[in-house]
């Protein structure tokens, strides 16, 4: 068995082929090295012709890799930082001496390289073995080893990806979607329906979802008397509701609703103790919603009995004007408009997932 192997590839992002194409590499070599190539001025162009909703870093895009493969100790991760080499298939010499020096740097010797690119054979030999001290970097009898050419297994591509990412689900790995998960948030008062509608809508687009964790620490924590909230409990109630949105989004399919976001718990914050929660706020200039489903209180509804709901609308209302947050308003719940609600809602969802899609 060879000892080390190298992979190159932008992974932008990883896809399912990426996936097979490096596992099958992998059993050839006891270690394999798989090369994450940035360059950050190509990376934005391909982010400006995607449809995809936001531009993965080259953070994100190491840690789509490492956690892949977290499992298979032989498959190791670096970074190749292309900045200032002229564009494929250009840059050839360049792109050598910067390959030679991330090897020198990482103390690895290469003994095969593997592809599924049949016109990159020829620039590897011509390049690499050209290079000065070629020895210190690569066997002397180095191999360029073709795998996978015609993508018999998964004929997936990283431009479709960027172009369909729902539409190619499917192709994308379990770390990689989390990136691309579409969080849905149902706001509006109590006794909005709100929590009837997440519950339906998490159903009927079989992912998860998040409950309002306010609820629940008001009943664990204060015996169910939201009079007792103070302040420093709503900081405790942020942090505990975006880890739970992030447990959610791991296990998600496409979407996540959440039951509450954190302009609600402001509001709820300045209407109970007169004050803006700095942690939440940051949450809130932090945290991006896809979809905001407002199901609002209309001023004709108000009598004395409804009057705490109304304010506690009106403050969440300025909340959203000043931060210019985006929703889109369900009617107040009654009998009829708990389906007219549902149903709104999923073709609001459908268009906007068609609309990723074209």
């Amino acid at each position: 068995m060879l000892k080390n192997g190298i992979i190159f590839g932008k992974f932008y992002p990883l896809h399912i082929g990426h996936v097979d194409f490096i596992q099958q590499a992998s059993g050839f070599v006891e270690n394999l090295y798989v090369v994450v190539c940035s360059d950050d001025d190509r990376d934005k162009k391909l982010f400006e012709e995607s449809r995809m909703k936001k531009m993965p870093t080259v953070k994100d895009r190491l840690r789509f890799v490492e956690k892949t493969f977290k499992h298979q100790k032989n498959i190791k991760i670096l970074h190749l930082a292309e900045d200032g080499i002229p564009f494929y298939p250009n840059g050839w010499k360049l792109w050598s001496e910067r390959v030679q020096e991330t090897l020198l740097k990482n103390n690895i010797k290469v003994d095969v390289i593997f592809t599924n690119e049949t016109q990159d054979i020829e620039n590897y030999k011509n390049n690499f073995l050209t290079l000065p001290s070629f020895e210190n970097t690569f066997d002397k009898n180095l191999e360029i080893q073709m795998i996978d050419t015609n993508r018999n297994n998964f004929h997936i591509s990283a431009t479709e990806i960027r172009k369909n990412p729902y539409k190619n689900w499917f192709f994308i790995p379990k770390y990689v979607r989390e990136f691309f998960v579409l969080k849905v948030a149902i706001i509006g008062s109590q006794h909005s329906g709100k929590t009837n509608l997440t519950h339906k809508l998490a159903n009927y687009y079989n992912t998860t979802y998040v409950k309002e964790y306010k609820k629940e620490y008001v009943k664990e924590e204060l015996q169910n008397n939201v009079d007792n909230l103070q302040y420093d409990d709503y900081s405790n109630i942020a942090y505990e509701h975006n880890r739970r949105i992030m447990d959610s989004v791991k296990n998600a399919e496409k979407l996540s609703f959440i039951d509450t976001d954190f302009y609600s718990l402001q509001s709820f914050s300045i209407f109970e103790t007169g004050e803006k929660q700095p942690v939440v706020e940051d949450f809130i200039r932090h945290t991006n919603f896809d979809i905001l489903l407002y199901i609002k209180k209309r001023a004709d509804e108000t009598n004395p009995g409804k009057f705490q709901d109304f304010e506690y609308d009106k403050i969440l209302q300025n909340l959203l004007k000043e931060n210019n947050q985006k929703y889109i308003e369900l009617p107040h719940s009654s009998n009829k408009s708990l389906t007219e609600n549902y149903i709104k809602s999923i073709q609001i969802i459908n268009n906007y997932l068609e609309s990723q899609e074209t």
